[in-house]
């Protein structure tokens, strides 16, 4: 009787010891990209930056022949690389699809970086694809440009619409989502 007692004390102390060496997730790897992005509500808040994207855009007349309401939509980047990464995807996809739901906005899809570039003082510039010379014949009388910066505990997200005949920014939004990560576990703190 005193053997399986010590027997069984000595395996509930391995699985005590077991369980306390099991490695466990660090604050710092709660707080990556893409888990900030599982953490926020994405469908509200790109369906809320296009509402007020949108909003203040000039208004223009339907029955004119300056493009009413086309928009170039680019893919978000982020601002440090210019560069899309795969999960920030579902962002530029979410944006161009509350924006062409918007009574009144026709939506091209343009990718960032083959299509459209900022330059160093942050212009817009359309490349000379073929593909893209023809949208532009159909043209646009908005480039939107989403960019992203993926901070510690923080995501800021920028939303522009820009003006291709003058590169003048019409429209813009910024999201600026703060981030806390306690136990493992990340939470959205606004």
């Amino acid at each position: 009787m005193k053997r399986l007692a010590l027997l069984c004390l000595l395996v509930l102390s391995a699985l005590l010891v077991a369980c306390s060496s099991t490695p466990s997730r660090s604050d710092n790897q709660c707080l990556t990209f893409e888990d900030k992005l599982q953490a926020s509500d994405l469908s509200a808040l790109t369906q809320g930056m296009a509402i007020e994207l949108s909003n203040g855009l000039p208004k223009f007349d339907p029955n004119s022949n300056n493009n009413y309401g086309v928009l170039l939509v680019a893919d978000f980047v982020n601002v440090n690389t210019l560069k899309s990464e795969p999960n920030a995807l579902v962002m530029s996809d979410m944006m161009r699809t509350y924006l062409a739901n918007i009574p009144g906005r026709k939506v091209v899809q343009v990718e960032f970086g083959k299509d459209i570039r900022l330059s160093d003082s942050g212009v817009v510039s359309l490349t000379r694809n073929l593909d893209l010379a023809n949208k532009q014949k159909v043209g646009a009388n908005q480039v939107v440009v989403g960019t992203y910066l993926n901070l510690q505990n923080k995501l800021i997200i920028n939303l522009r619409a820009i003006d291709p005949s003058n590169q003048i920014i019409s429209s813009a939004v910024v999201r600026e989502i703060n981030y806390t990560c306690s136990s493992g576990r990340l939470k959205v703190q606004n």
